[in-house]
């Protein structure tokens, strides 16, 4: 083995959920599939599922060009879905409808929380369905060679994470992990209910820590920021601070946890098994590009292909920024982490 593949991070890679903004976290797996890193696993919730299992099934079927592939066509069927596509279709008309647009968006959740029990179907997860059916295959996930893929959802009875990963993965194992109860119906899965796993593991991290994989880095690429300046104070505003808040308090303890476990195991000089491999590990957070955050409570659910395309444009630049500053340097790695779920 030369001393570059030695010196090579293998990357454990932890993606969070974050509706529509998926497609910035997209664009940050696309920088990481051109960088000189080796990605061993995968762990995702929500949408971070979604991507993580065309990440893991690309790579399977092609390297990192099947990889980018299934993202082209996951990202591609969604927009294909989008009741909103009318307007990329008609872009002229998109200046003089954004506000009401905006508007719209902001208040469908609370249309589908409070009309779901009077329309049948308000709720159906199909269009979903058929987008992941038809972008990913789920076969590719237990081929011989491919990269673990951990996804997470949150059992309903009890609040508890259910991880999913091998022959697991299914397309309702995803559907679960994306399944916001706000739009859509728990979803059912060997005689137990699942809601989102951005309740309980936004992204599980403890699977990719203590595997015995050889992974020498973990990165939890983040799509909702611990921290906002202004958070609002319109109804819709306030409302998806609520959300943002709780899909990032199971992420700030987990890491607080490792981080934690991690300076004890160090200062005591341990190096036998989990705790071992944890102390051994070097952690990093690459946190939301700046205009993420300020997108507007709509933008999670704005699936229109010009906006997806907006966002992986600046999950690329924030990947490049990441990568050419911070990066995965060692020295780095803690300090970061620790700064910011101090």
């Amino acid at each position: 083995m030369t001393d570059k593949a030695a010196s090579k991070p293998r990357v454990a890679l932890a993606l969070q959920g974050g509706g529509a903004h998926g497609a910035y976290t997209r664009g940050v797996i696309e920088r990481l599939l051109e960088a000189d890193i080796e990605i061993v696993s995968v762990s995702g919730a929500s949408a971070g599922a979604l991507n993580g299992a065309a990440l893991v099934a690309g790579l399977a079927e092609d390297g990192p060009a099947g990889a980018r592939a299934a993202l082209e066509r996951l990202w591609r069927q969604v927009s294909r879905e989008s009741p909103l596509r009318v307007f990329d279709m008609a872009s002229f008309l998109l200046p003089f409808a954004e506000p009401w647009l905006t508007r719209g968006l902001e208040w469908s959740k609370l249309t589908s929380r409070y009309m779901a029990p009077f329309v049948p179907g308000l709720r159906d997860m199909s269009a979903l369905r058929r987008v992941v059916g038809a972008s990913i295959d789920l076969t590719q996930l237990t081929r011989p060679g491919a990269i673990p893929l951990h996804v997470s959802a949150t059992r309903v009875s009890d609040g508890q994470a259910r991880l999913f990963a091998g022959a697991e993965v299914t397309l309702d194992a995803l559907m679960a992990s994306a399944c916001l109860p706000d739009l859509f119906a728990a979803v059912r899965i060997d005689g137990n209910e699942y809601w989102d796993g951005g309740f309980s593991a936004n992204p599980a991290l403890e699977p990719l820590i203590f595997a015995d994989d050889g992974a020498t880095d973990l990165l939890v690429v983040q799509v909702t920021p611990f921290a906002v300046e202004d958070a609002g104070d319109t109804l819709p505003a306030t409302i998806r601070r609520v959300s943002d808040i709780s899909f990032n308090a199971c992420l700030m303890r987990d890491l607080k946890a490792l981080v934690q476990v991690q300076q004890l195991a160090r200062a005591h000089d341990l190096t036998d098994g989990k705790v071992g491999r944890l102390a051994a590990m070097h952690l990093h957070l690459m946190t939301p590009a700046p205009g993420l955050a300020t997108r507007g409570a709509a933008s999670k659910l704005d699936t229109r292909a010009s906006a997806l395309q907006e966002l992986r444009v600046m999950g690329h630049a924030q990947a490049d920024a990441w990568l050419e500053g911070t990066g995965f340097g060692p020295d780095e790695a803690l300090r970061h982490v620790t700064e910011v779920v101090a």
